[in-house]
């Protein structure tokens, strides 16, 4: 059995471009097919005391994490670091590296061809042509992450496919999440682990043995019950209340 998990969501606990309720975002994920979600506030993670709450709460896999603005580069996920709790200064991918290794976690490097507005120019995938593949595999970044995110539910298809083929050029092992800022966008793309996972411990241990991939609905041969569900009036995830 697998078990799939949104491995990159924002909450308004955490992320000052978010305003969604965790708990809602739970309930949704649950009333989406999703068997777990990991909580990846921009630069900071939440108390391990308050993961646990939460997962009790919703009978859920909940686990932690964080997205970390690195200086150099872009947005890297990061799990199994439990300190710095928030970071004041941006990191390097290399710094971030050891902090990461000393902490004994994992990093995957996320939509790592979104547009940026700084160098490096990492818009490769944006109709581009894939001779830039050998542009984009030189990048230095990919020697200090453990995985890449491919499946990212805010990158187009011609993106995701860049992406996947960066990953398989380096040979890295790659995630997806749903990059949600917004409940109902939970789960429009997710990892598929093994069903061993129930800590944020094992989805490190699984990053670093390459024991996941990512995906999504329509991947897995599964049916993508969202858009039957997202944002009807008194659905249960939204506990009487309408949002936006």
């Amino acid at each position: 059995m697998a078990l799939l998990i949104d491995m990159h969501c924002h909450t308004g606990w955490g992320s000052g471009d978010s305003h969604t309720d965790p708990n809602v975002l739970i309930e949704q994920a649950k009333a989406f097919g999703l068997d777990g979600l990991c909580v990846t506030e921009h630069n900071q993670t939440w108390a391990q005391k308050r993961v646990e709450q939460l997962a009790d709460r919703h009978n859920f896999l909940v686990l932690g994490g964080m997205e970390v603005d690195t200086s150099d580069y872009g947005h890297v996920l990061v799990f199994g670091v439990r300190e710095p709790r928030r970071f004041q200064r941006f990191p390097t991918v290399a710094e971030l590296r050891k902090i990461v290794d000393q902490a004994g976690g994992a990093m995957v490097l996320a939509h790592p061809f979104r547009k940026r507005e700084k160098p490096p120019n990492t818009d490769f995938g944006h109709g581009q042509a894939l001779e830039m593949v050998e542009q984009a595999l030189d990048l230095g970044v990919f020697d200090f992450v453990d995985a890449v995110e491919v499946h990212n539910g805010i990158a187009g298809d011609v993106e995701r496919a860049f992406a996947g083929t960066v990953a398989r050029g380096r040979e890295l092992p790659t995630t997806g999440g749903s990059d949600t800022h917004r409940y109902f966008e939970v789960g429009a793309t997710f990892t598929v682990f093994p069903d061993h996972v129930r800590s944020e411990r094992d989805l490190v241990d699984a990053i670093k043995a390459g024991e996941m991939r990512s995906s999504d609905w329509a991947a897995e041969g599964k049916p993508d019950i969202r858009n039957e569900r997202i944002l009807r009036w008194g659905h249960p995830a939204l506990n009487g209340r309408h949002e936006i």
